[in-house]
C-alpha cells in the first residue's frame, strides 16, 4: 500500500494522497501506546509473550476488518479500500494501516448545514442499522460521535471507527440530534430493536 502523508489529523488518522486521490489512513496499533508494553511486563509476561499477545489482538482486529468488508451499502458501514499489517516501526507490537476514501464527516457538515428533523431521523435509522450489522459481525464500536460518521450522498450516512467496546454508548446517538422528541425516543428505546420510520 503506497501513499504520501499530507496531514496527521490525530495519532490514529492521517490524510494521504494515494493514486493521485485524497484519502484517509486509519492506524490501529497493538499496543495502542508503547507504555502499555510495560504494563504487560509488570504483570509477569515476557517480552515474547507480550509480542504474541499483541499479534493475537492484531489478528482479531484483522478478522473484524475482513467481516466488515462483507458489508453492503444498505448496512451503512464505512468500507475501506485495503489494509496492511506491519510491525510498529521502532517499537514493540503490530499496526494495521487501513486505507479509506476521503469523506465529509458529520462534524464538518454541521459547520455549514443544520440537519432537519427528517434528516436527523434518517441519520439515526441508518446508524442503528450500522451498529446492528457490526454486532452481527462481532465487531464493537469506539465512540458514536460526529467525527466517526460520514456523508456518502444526500441523506446517506455511514459509521466508521469500529474495534472498540462491544456495546455502543447509545447516548452518543441522542447527542447527535437536536429534535427533543427524537432525542427522547432514542433515550427511551431499545435501539437494538429500532425500526426505521416508514
Amino acid at each position: 500500500m503506497k501513499y504520501t502523508k499530507t496531514l496527521e489529523r490525530s495519532l490514529k488518522t492521517i490524510e494521504v494522497v494515494s493514486g493521485n486521490q485524497r484519502k484517509i489512513v486509519q492506524v490501529l496499533r497493538f499496543p495502542e501506546k508503547q507504555g502499555d508494553v510495560f504494563d504487560l511486563l509488570t504483570r509477569g509476561l515476557t517480552m515474547k509473550e507480550a509480542e504474541e499477545e499483541y499479534l493475537r489482538q492484531c489478528k482479531e482486529a484483522q478478522h473484524g476488518l475482513d467481516l466488515l468488508a462483507k458489508a453492503e451499502a444498505k448496512d451503512h458501514i464505512a468500507l475501506y479500500e485495503e489494509y496492511e499489517v506491519k510491525k510498529i516501526p521502532g517499537g514493540t507490537g503490530w499496526q494495521i494501516e487501513i486505507l479509506k476514501p476521503y469523506r465529509l464527516s458529520l462534524f464538518e457538515l454541521k459547520k455549514f448545514h443544520t440537519l432537519t428533523k427528517e434528516e436527523e431521523r434518517i441519520l439515526i435509522d441508518q446508524l442503528s442499522i450500522a451498529l446492528r450489522q457490526a454486532k452481527k459481525a462481532g465487531v464493537g464500536h469506539c465512540a458514536i460521535k460526529p467525527e466517526n460518521i460520514f456523508v456518502v450522498a444526500e441523506n446517506e450516512f455511514v459509521l466508521d471507527d469500529f474495534f472498540g467496546n462491544d456495546e455502543p454508548d447509545w447516548n452518543g446517538l441522542a447527542d447527535l440530534v437536536e429534535d427533543p422528541d427524537l432525542k427522547s425516543q432514542i433515550v427511551q428505546s431499545d435501539l437494538w430493536q429500532w425500526e426505521a420510520k416508514q
